[in-house]
Protein backbone atom coordinates (compact mmCIF):
# COMPACT_ATOMS: atom_id res chain seq x y z
CA UNK A 1 0.00 0.00 0.00
CA UNK A 2 1.42 3.61 -0.90
CA UNK A 3 1.20 5.14 2.11
CA UNK A 4 2.55 8.77 0.48
CA UNK A 5 -0.36 10.16 -0.48
CA UNK A 6 -1.62 9.55 2.99
CA UNK A 7 -1.88 12.89 4.81
CA UNK A 8 0.14 13.25 7.99
CA UNK A 9 -1.71 13.62 11.08
CA UNK A 10 -1.53 17.47 11.98
CA UNK A 11 0.73 18.82 14.50
CA UNK A 12 -0.94 20.57 17.74
CA UNK A 13 1.41 22.60 19.24
CA UNK A 14 1.40 22.64 22.62
CA UNK A 15 1.10 26.31 24.09
CA UNK A 16 4.41 27.53 26.50
CA UNK A 17 3.42 28.96 29.84
CA UNK A 18 4.49 32.34 30.54
CA UNK A 19 6.74 33.12 33.06
CA UNK A 20 5.99 36.08 34.98
CA UNK A 21 9.39 37.53 33.75
CA UNK A 22 7.89 37.32 30.52
CA UNK A 23 5.33 39.42 30.99
CA UNK A 24 5.16 42.90 30.67
CA UNK A 25 3.30 45.78 31.17
CA UNK A 26 1.45 48.05 29.16
CA UNK A 27 4.70 50.08 28.12
CA UNK A 28 6.16 46.83 26.90
CA UNK A 29 8.84 46.47 29.75
CA UNK A 30 9.47 43.09 31.51
CA UNK A 31 8.47 42.67 35.39
CA UNK A 32 11.39 41.76 37.42
CA UNK A 33 9.75 39.60 40.64
CA UNK A 34 12.97 37.87 41.13
CA UNK A 35 15.15 40.82 41.64
CA UNK A 36 17.40 40.39 44.76
CA UNK A 37 16.10 42.92 46.96
CA UNK A 38 12.42 41.48 46.65
CA UNK A 39 11.56 39.47 49.74
CA UNK A 40 9.36 36.23 49.48
CA UNK A 41 6.12 37.56 51.32
CA UNK A 42 3.83 34.43 52.69
CA UNK A 43 0.82 37.03 52.41
CA UNK A 44 -0.40 39.65 50.11
CA UNK A 45 -2.03 42.84 51.36
CA UNK A 46 -1.47 46.58 49.97
CA UNK A 47 -4.08 48.03 53.13
CA UNK A 48 -4.49 45.94 55.99
CA UNK A 49 -1.00 45.13 56.69
CA UNK A 50 0.66 48.60 55.52
CA UNK A 51 -2.04 50.86 57.35
CA UNK A 52 -1.29 48.92 60.76
CA UNK A 53 2.27 49.39 60.35
CA UNK A 54 1.96 52.95 60.47
CA UNK A 55 1.29 53.17 64.10
CA UNK A 56 3.03 49.46 65.03
CA UNK A 57 6.11 49.44 63.08
CA UNK A 58 7.17 45.88 62.56
CA UNK A 59 3.30 44.47 62.47
CA UNK A 60 3.72 43.65 58.48
CA UNK A 61 7.01 42.40 58.59
CA UNK A 62 5.65 39.78 61.68
CA UNK A 63 2.89 39.27 59.50
CA UNK A 64 4.83 38.11 56.54
CA UNK A 65 7.10 36.15 58.13
CA UNK A 66 10.03 38.83 57.87
CA UNK A 67 12.24 39.39 61.25
CA UNK A 68 13.31 42.59 59.75
CA UNK A 69 10.41 44.24 61.42
CA UNK A 70 12.58 44.15 64.06
CA UNK A 71 14.48 46.91 63.45
CA UNK A 72 11.81 49.05 62.51
CA UNK A 73 10.13 48.16 65.87
CA UNK A 74 13.19 48.83 67.71
CA UNK A 75 13.84 52.43 66.11
CA UNK A 76 10.16 52.93 66.81
CA UNK A 77 10.96 52.27 70.50
CA UNK A 78 13.83 53.90 70.32
CA UNK A 79 11.54 57.12 69.15
CA UNK A 80 9.42 56.79 72.16
CA UNK A 81 11.82 56.76 74.70
CA UNK A 82 13.53 59.86 73.58
CA UNK A 83 10.10 61.76 73.04
CA UNK A 84 8.76 60.40 76.73
CA UNK A 85 12.17 61.64 78.08
CA UNK A 86 12.50 64.90 76.97
CA UNK A 87 8.16 65.40 77.28
CA UNK A 88 9.24 64.40 80.91
CA UNK A 89 12.12 67.13 81.49
CA UNK A 90 9.78 69.88 79.79
CA UNK A 91 6.76 68.93 82.42
CA UNK A 92 9.20 69.63 85.17
CA UNK A 93 10.64 73.11 84.19
CA UNK A 94 8.88 76.15 85.82
CA UNK A 95 6.82 77.31 83.16
CA UNK A 96 5.07 73.59 82.51
CA UNK A 97 4.95 72.34 79.18
CA UNK A 98 3.67 74.43 76.38
CA UNK A 99 3.04 73.37 72.36
CA UNK A 100 4.39 75.95 71.20
CA UNK A 101 8.24 75.72 71.84
CA UNK A 102 7.86 72.77 69.53
CA UNK A 103 9.46 75.41 67.47
CA UNK A 104 12.00 76.96 69.66
CA UNK A 105 14.52 74.58 68.10
CA UNK A 106 17.50 75.97 70.00
CA UNK A 107 16.07 73.89 73.42
CA UNK A 108 17.61 70.52 72.90
CA UNK A 109 14.98 69.17 75.24
CA UNK A 110 12.55 70.15 72.65
CA UNK A 111 14.55 68.82 69.75
CA UNK A 112 14.84 65.36 71.87
CA UNK A 113 11.00 65.50 71.70
CA UNK A 114 10.87 66.63 67.54
CA UNK A 115 14.05 63.80 66.64
CA UNK A 116 12.12 61.18 68.91
CA UNK A 117 8.67 62.15 67.26
CA UNK A 118 10.14 61.73 63.85
CA UNK A 119 11.77 58.60 64.61
CA UNK A 120 8.96 56.76 65.80
CA UNK A 121 7.16 58.33 62.67
CA UNK A 122 9.54 57.35 60.07
CA UNK A 123 9.94 53.58 61.25
CA UNK A 124 6.23 53.48 60.88
CA UNK A 125 6.57 55.36 57.14
CA UNK A 126 9.29 52.74 56.31
CA UNK A 127 7.13 49.57 57.82
CA UNK A 128 4.43 50.38 55.84
CA UNK A 129 6.42 50.95 53.00
CA UNK A 130 7.94 47.96 52.87
CA UNK A 131 4.88 45.85 53.63
CA UNK A 132 3.50 46.69 50.47
CA UNK A 133 6.24 46.09 48.58
CA UNK A 134 6.82 42.78 49.72
CA UNK A 135 3.48 42.13 49.19
CA UNK A 136 3.86 43.39 44.92
CA UNK A 137 5.48 40.09 43.53
CA UNK A 138 2.44 38.10 44.76
CA UNK A 139 0.12 40.14 43.58
CA UNK A 140 1.49 40.38 40.17
CA UNK A 141 1.78 36.65 39.90
CA UNK A 142 -1.68 35.64 41.17
CA UNK A 143 -3.53 38.63 40.48
CA UNK A 144 -2.05 40.49 37.67
CA UNK A 145 -2.19 43.60 39.54
CA UNK A 146 0.87 46.17 40.34
CA UNK A 147 2.43 44.81 37.30
CA UNK A 148 3.54 48.68 36.63
CA UNK A 149 6.38 48.34 39.52
CA UNK A 150 9.05 46.94 37.56
CA UNK A 151 11.67 47.08 39.32
CA UNK A 152 12.48 46.96 43.47
CA UNK A 153 14.81 49.24 45.40
CA UNK A 154 16.55 47.88 48.94
CA UNK A 155 15.95 49.87 51.96
CA UNK A 156 19.87 50.32 51.77
CA UNK A 157 19.72 52.03 47.98
CA UNK A 158 16.62 54.15 49.66
CA UNK A 159 18.75 55.23 52.64
CA UNK A 160 22.33 56.25 50.80
CA UNK A 161 19.54 58.27 48.11
CA UNK A 162 20.47 61.59 49.70
CA UNK A 163 24.03 61.46 49.36
CA UNK A 164 24.36 59.98 45.20
CA UNK A 165 25.18 63.54 44.49
CA UNK A 166 24.74 62.29 40.69
CA UNK A 167 21.22 63.40 40.47
CA UNK A 168 22.30 67.15 40.11
CA UNK A 169 23.02 66.43 37.06
CA UNK A 170 19.61 65.84 36.30
CA UNK A 171 17.65 69.11 35.20
CA UNK A 172 14.61 67.84 37.11
CA UNK A 173 16.75 68.16 40.29
CA UNK A 174 19.34 70.58 39.66
CA UNK A 175 17.22 73.01 38.66
CA UNK A 176 14.40 73.40 41.27
CA UNK A 177 17.19 73.39 43.81
CA UNK A 178 19.71 75.59 42.01
CA UNK A 179 15.97 77.93 42.06
CA UNK A 180 15.02 77.29 45.66
CA UNK A 181 18.88 78.36 46.96
CA UNK A 182 18.91 81.26 44.81
CA UNK A 183 15.83 82.76 46.41
CA UNK A 184 16.69 81.37 50.20
CA UNK A 185 20.27 82.81 49.09
CA UNK A 186 18.58 86.23 48.56
CA UNK A 187 16.21 86.03 51.97
CA UNK A 188 19.06 84.81 54.14
CA UNK A 189 21.08 88.10 53.40
CA UNK A 190 18.25 90.63 53.41
CA UNK A 191 17.04 89.53 56.86
CA UNK A 192 20.66 89.31 58.04
CA UNK A 193 21.48 92.96 56.20
CA UNK A 194 18.11 93.84 57.66
CA UNK A 195 19.26 93.34 61.30
CA UNK A 196 23.12 94.12 60.97
CA UNK A 197 24.70 93.40 64.55
CA UNK A 198 21.73 90.99 66.36
CA UNK A 199 22.87 88.58 68.14
CA UNK A 200 22.21 85.36 65.54
CA UNK A 201 21.50 82.25 67.22
CA UNK A 202 23.27 80.02 64.65
CA UNK A 203 25.19 77.56 65.70
CA UNK A 204 27.17 74.23 64.48
CA UNK A 205 24.37 72.08 66.57
CA UNK A 206 21.62 73.53 64.24
CA UNK A 207 23.20 71.12 61.41
CA UNK A 208 23.46 68.33 63.95
CA UNK A 209 19.12 68.95 64.88
CA UNK A 210 18.69 69.94 60.97
CA UNK A 211 20.25 67.58 59.07
CA UNK A 212 18.65 64.46 60.68
CA UNK A 213 15.55 66.10 59.94
CA UNK A 214 15.43 66.50 56.55
CA UNK A 215 16.80 63.20 55.97
CA UNK A 216 13.94 61.64 57.82
CA UNK A 217 11.37 63.48 55.64
CA UNK A 218 13.30 63.08 52.11
CA UNK A 219 12.99 59.02 53.11
CA UNK A 220 10.55 58.12 54.89
CA UNK A 221 7.86 60.92 53.30
CA UNK A 222 9.09 59.38 50.06
CA UNK A 223 8.62 55.76 50.99
CA UNK A 224 5.24 55.85 52.07
CA UNK A 225 3.25 58.65 49.81
CA UNK A 226 5.30 58.15 46.59
CA UNK A 227 6.14 54.67 47.15
CA UNK A 228 3.00 53.07 48.96
CA UNK A 229 0.18 55.35 48.61
CA UNK A 230 0.54 56.82 44.57
CA UNK A 231 1.19 52.96 43.00
CA UNK A 232 -2.22 51.65 45.12
CA UNK A 233 -4.72 55.00 44.46
CA UNK A 234 -2.73 54.41 40.80
CA UNK A 235 -3.98 50.64 40.78
CA UNK A 236 -7.52 51.38 42.22
CA UNK A 237 -8.30 53.98 40.03
CA UNK A 238 -7.20 52.04 37.16
CA UNK A 239 -4.57 53.71 36.18
CA UNK A 240 -5.98 57.33 36.35
CA UNK A 241 -2.73 59.45 36.52
CA UNK A 242 -4.25 62.23 37.34
CA UNK A 243 -6.35 61.07 40.40
CA UNK A 244 -3.98 58.97 41.68
CA UNK A 245 -1.43 61.33 41.45
CA UNK A 246 -3.85 64.09 42.83
CA UNK A 247 -4.65 62.21 45.71
CA UNK A 248 -1.30 61.64 47.45
CA UNK A 249 -0.22 64.78 46.88
CA UNK A 250 -3.34 66.00 48.32
CA UNK A 251 -2.57 63.70 51.40
CA UNK A 252 0.78 64.47 51.79
CA UNK A 253 -0.35 68.40 51.93
CA UNK A 254 -2.78 67.10 54.25
CA UNK A 255 -0.08 65.40 56.21
CA UNK A 256 1.76 69.14 56.63
CA UNK A 257 -1.68 71.22 57.44
CA UNK A 258 -1.30 72.96 60.92
CA UNK A 259 -2.06 76.74 62.12
CA UNK A 260 0.92 78.27 60.79
CA UNK A 261 0.08 76.62 57.34
CA UNK A 262 -3.22 76.53 57.20
CA UNK A 263 -3.79 76.34 53.04
CA UNK A 264 -0.50 73.87 52.42
CA UNK A 265 -0.70 74.46 48.16
CA UNK A 266 3.32 74.16 48.22
CA UNK A 267 3.24 70.93 49.82
CA UNK A 268 0.69 69.30 47.52
CA UNK A 269 2.27 71.27 44.74
CA UNK A 270 5.89 69.32 45.64
CA UNK A 271 3.91 66.36 46.16
CA UNK A 272 2.56 66.30 42.53
CA UNK A 273 6.05 66.94 41.41
CA UNK A 274 8.05 64.57 43.72
CA UNK A 275 5.01 62.02 41.91
CA UNK A 276 5.49 62.54 38.50
CA UNK A 277 9.14 62.25 38.90
CA UNK A 278 8.61 58.73 40.85
CA UNK A 279 6.91 58.15 37.78
CA UNK A 280 9.68 59.38 34.96
CA UNK A 281 11.91 56.86 37.27
CA UNK A 282 10.12 53.88 36.15
CA UNK A 283 8.58 53.98 40.15
CA UNK A 284 11.76 54.45 41.98
CA UNK A 285 12.26 56.65 44.62
CA UNK A 286 15.85 57.72 44.63
CA UNK A 287 15.82 60.96 42.31
CA UNK A 288 12.91 62.14 44.81
CA UNK A 289 14.37 61.53 47.87
CA UNK A 290 17.69 62.83 46.92
CA UNK A 291 15.39 66.34 46.11
CA UNK A 292 12.87 65.88 48.76
CA UNK A 293 16.03 65.55 51.46
CA UNK A 294 17.88 68.71 50.00
CA UNK A 295 14.92 70.59 49.21
CA UNK A 296 14.44 70.14 53.51
CA UNK A 297 17.42 70.81 54.81
CA UNK A 298 18.12 74.03 52.31
CA UNK A 299 14.70 75.39 54.10
CA UNK A 300 15.66 74.38 57.39
CA UNK A 301 19.53 75.93 57.02
CA UNK A 302 17.34 79.05 55.98
CA UNK A 303 15.84 79.27 59.24
CA UNK A 304 19.00 78.58 61.31
CA UNK A 305 20.90 81.21 59.80
CA UNK A 306 17.74 83.90 60.28
CA UNK A 307 17.42 83.13 64.03
CA UNK A 308 18.48 85.89 66.47
CA UNK A 309 18.09 86.20 70.11
CA UNK A 310 15.63 88.69 71.46
CA UNK A 311 15.57 89.90 74.68
CA UNK A 312 18.28 87.56 75.98
CA UNK A 313 16.44 84.82 74.44
CA UNK A 314 16.78 82.66 71.42
CA UNK A 315 14.39 81.46 69.12
CA UNK A 316 14.87 78.92 66.20
CA UNK A 317 12.11 80.87 64.74
CA UNK A 318 11.13 81.30 60.43
CA UNK A 319 11.59 84.62 59.94
CA UNK A 320 10.24 84.13 56.77
CA UNK A 321 7.57 81.96 55.47
CA UNK A 322 9.02 78.84 53.72
CA UNK A 323 7.13 75.43 51.97
CA UNK A 324 8.59 72.98 54.45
Amino acid sequence: MDTSTVDAPPVIAKPVPKTLAALADEDGMPLQPNAPSAPRANFKSDFWLPIPSLFLPGFGQYFQGEWVGLGYTGAAFAGIYLSVDATSRLADQDAGFDPSRLFDGEDWDVRELTLGSMLYQGSGFLSAYSAFRSSVPLFQKEDGRYRFLKARESLGDMALAPVRFGHLGKASTFVPLGLLAGVLAYLVIDERSTHSGSDWAFSADDLGYSGPLAYNAGLTEEAVFRGWLLPVAYEYSKRSWWFANGAQAGLFALAHYNRANPVPWPQFLLGWYFGSMTRKNGWTLSESIFLHAWWDGLLFLSQALTSRRVDGGSAFRIAFPLPL
